[in-house]
């Protein structure tokens, strides 16, 4: 079963549950979306629980963690609620994985108590984040106690506006998580745990940054060398964090970072879904593989020949994030054709209305020039609107 929900479902999406004949949850957010009448195979929500209750290997997944309210409220005693408990709150997910990383730093804080704190104690440099957030709302890096008060006072702000945007079990603003600054390079997997537990990697991203004051969703690229060098890897992570909790039938997007020693350290676990926005769409281009077929068929990608068969460009999403001082009341477009000029090779861009959410553009491209990939990390949006 597909749960579709705002922000955004791809057509891409779309026309593989069509193909397939998958039943959708029949919700509001299907009856306000632009899809043909009947293309649907709807599903009502008490036929949609009663699936879930009685299959032995029941799967579920949605396009948006807007979702997890209605799992939350009418599964409210099952593994995928206990799942999605789990893995969307960092601090219970920092609390599970502190057998395996006893000696990680994380504080949980009040909203009302963060405002109110020093920064004596705190071992800097750590980064601050809502403990069930989405997207970028309200991380921060913080280098030392110079920079915490204006980071603190900016928060109020962003999560004004995230609480906008989404619900609150998707963003919420009133527990925060402090915690150790995780030094090296970021990656991001797509993946599920199958039925018997073990996980399927579908995809690895690498997400570079520009300095290291960037946590920003810019760009995040795949490659071959990215595959063959993390894959095995990740995979064994992956597999000990399933077995904490015995996790099966569940599709997740995890972040991780690799130090310099190699140590790979999970930042977090996106629950019941791939990477957001449909951005996961992007192994269509890479891989020539169906990342959502992959998971309801219970498939295994064969990656000797996948890699084998594969061109060495890197290929990549981009978003074009709407900047925190954006205002929509003076907004009269965005530059799209000026804007891509940047990217030398798009293979499909999706423009997203801005004055709704926090994206001008994703965009799914290809190349082979580092300089390329500096540049679009380097790229500000304020300089493409017209107001």
């Amino acid at each position: 079963m597909i749960i579709i929900e705002k922000p955004y479902a791809s057509e891409f999406l779309i026309d593989t549950i069509v193909q397939n004949d998958w039943g959708v949850l029949d919700n509001t957010a299907v009856e306000e979306a632009d899809i043909e009448e009947g293309a649907f195979d709807l599903i009502s929500s008490d036929i949609a629980k009663n699936y879930y209750l009685t299959q032995e290997y029941p799967l579920i997944y949605s396009n948006s963690e807007n979702a997890i309210t209605w799992v939350l409220k009418n599964l409210p005693d099952s593994n995928l609620s206990n799942y999605i408990k789990l893995f969307k709150d960092k601090i219970a997910f920092r609390e599970m994985l502190q057998e395996m990383f006893p000696d990680f730093y994380f504080k949980a804080v009040e909203f009302d108590e963060l405002k109110k704190m020093t920064p004596d104690g705190i071992r800097f440099p750590v980064v601050v984040k809502p403990s069930v957030g989405f997207l970028s709302f309200g991380v921060h890096a913080i280098k030392d106690s110079k920079e915490w008060k204006d980071v603190i006072s900016q928060l109020e702000k962003e999560m004004r506006m995230a609480a906008m945007m989404y619900p609150s079990h998707v963003v919420n603003s009133t527990k925060f998580i402090i915690e150790e600054m995780i030094e090296g390079e970021e990656y991001a997997v797509d993946a599920y745990f199958d039925r018997d537990g073990e996980p399927v990697i579908l995809n690895i991203f690498q997400h570079p940054f520009l300095n290291s004051k960037d946590v920003s969703d810019r760009i995040y690229l795949m490659s071959v060398g990215i595959m063959t060098k993390y894959m095995a890897k990740f995979g064994l992570l992956l597999r000990e964090i399933g077995q904490l909790k015995n996790i099966k039938n569940f599709p997740v997007h995890i972040e991780l970072r690799v130090t310099k020693d190699g140590k790979i350290i999970p930042i977090e676990v996106n629950p019941m879904r791939f990477a957001g926005w449909c951005t996961t769409d992007v192994a269509k281009y890479a891989w020539g593989i169906n990342v959502y077929e992959y998971f309801y068929d219970q498939k295994k990608p064969n990656w000797n020949e996948i890699l084998a068969n594969a061109t060495r460009d890197v290929f990549y999403f981009s978003m074009a994030e709407v900047p925190a001082n954006f205002d929509r009341k003076k907004y009269k477009g965005f530059e799209y054709e000026r804007f891509l000029s940047n990217y030398s090779n798009v293979l499909e861009v999706r423009r997203i209305n801005p004055l709704d959410n926090p994206l001008f553009a994703i965009i799914f491209g290809s190349t082979t020039s580092k300089e390329e990939v500096v540049k679009i990390l380097s790229l500000k949006t304020q300089d493409y609107i017209k107001s």
